[in-house]
């Protein structure tokens, strides 16, 4: 009888840190050979860009959740990976960070793929200097967090102890039982996410409906089921969550950039993209979460790909078009120089 392919599921909100553990999973000399499906909140792909592994074992899902209006595409792109199965001996599945993953999870549990694979466990990745904040966005910061088998409080460089320990006395009246690791950078070692039997299915009750004790919550307000077909389909509408993306075909000015990032409003809590900079021959990546920025050289631009830049915010209540005109002027400016 054909073994079953082990899965782990990375979630975690926005900006956490999944694409970086994701990328030192595929990095690490550990001998395995992974297949990925990568989901992205936004029709532009900037992280399936950021893996650096070969396109026949990556499976992208662009411009939508996973647990909601990709998830035909995921059941597609999982029958695809399947179909090489003698090539890979593990499978990786980052969620958007607005996913709910239990009805990832419901995936894996309740339909045929439980022949096929055997769901390890979900890894969710909690951003410290954001935990308090990813409330006020979203309700799906909870779920995660509630779902988890392992969690990964992550950037607790980025905090203090105290801090620290405030966050990990929260996160544990949502999910008292997970492990919770401390990284930085998502550094962990892959023994204690991998291959580890952590998700339990016996003990997976699709019908448990918990209470959300975040003080930004109702106290006593249910979190939804994943069988609760409102939730299912209208998760992204209620939170208001919803992205906007662009591609530049003109050089940028770099100072010019970063100041119009930091000038971003409030209700765009996530920004990431690819640049093409004037002068400059590498490519650089940019990420925002809240006012926090990080840009990064990643290599040169090959010489058989296009040169533009490509920009994801995702926030509640976009607006296009001052969006674009500021960006206009961000390519004038260099234009000028």
């Amino acid at each position: 009888m054909k073994a079953q392919l082990p899965v782990t599921i990375l979630t975690g909100f926005l900006g956490s840190g999944k694409t970086t553990l994701l990328k030192r999973i595929l990095q690490e000399e550990h001998g395995l050979r992974i297949g990925v499906i990568l989901n992205e909140f936004g029709e532009i792909s900037i992280d399936g860009e950021l893996v650096n592994m070969p396109p026949e074992g990556l499976m992208q899902l662009s411009n939508g959740c996973l647990c909601c209006t990709v998830r035909d595409d995921f059941e597609r792109a999982a029958r695809e990976l399947l179909k090489r199965t003698e090539e890979l001996d593990y499978l990786v599945v980052e969620t958007s960070g607005v996913a709910d993953p239990r009805q990832v999870t419901e995936l894996f549990v309740q339909r045929a793929f439980h022949e096929d694979l055997r769901l390890d466990g979900v890894v969710t990745l909690v951003d410290g200097p954001e935990y308090w904040h990813n409330f006020q966005h979203s309700q799906t910061a909870a779920h995660q967090i509630s779902s988890a088998d392992i969690l990964l409080l992550n950037k607790v460089d980025l905090i203090t102890e105290a801090e620290r320990d405030r966050i990990v006395s929260d996160v544990r009246r949502y999910n008292p039982d997970a492990p919770c690791l401390l990284t930085t950078h998502a550094q962990v070692p892959l023994a204690r996410i991998l291959d580890v039997h952590a998700f339990q299915p016996e003990l997976w009750d699709p019908h448990t409906e918990t209470e959300d004790p975040h003080p930004l919550h109702p106290k006593g307000s249910p979190l939804l089921t994943p069988t609760d077909e409102h939730h299912h389909s209208h998760h992204l509408q209620e939170d208001g969550i919803q992205s906007v993306s662009f591609q530049l075909q003109q050089p940028l000015d770099l100072a010019e950039f970063q100041e119009w990032l930091q000038d971003l409003p409030d209700n765009i809590f996530r920004a990431k993209g690819v640049l093409w900079i004037l002068d400059e021959p590498q490519r650089v990546i940019f990420h925002q979460v809240g006012h926090r920025q990080t840009l990064f050289l990643e290599r040169d631009w090959d010489p058989n790909e296009p040169r533009l830049s490509k920009i994801v915010l995702i926030g509640k209540g976009l607006q296009r078009e001052p969006l674009a005109a500021g960006l206009k002027q961000v390519c004038r400016a260099a234009a000028t120089l």
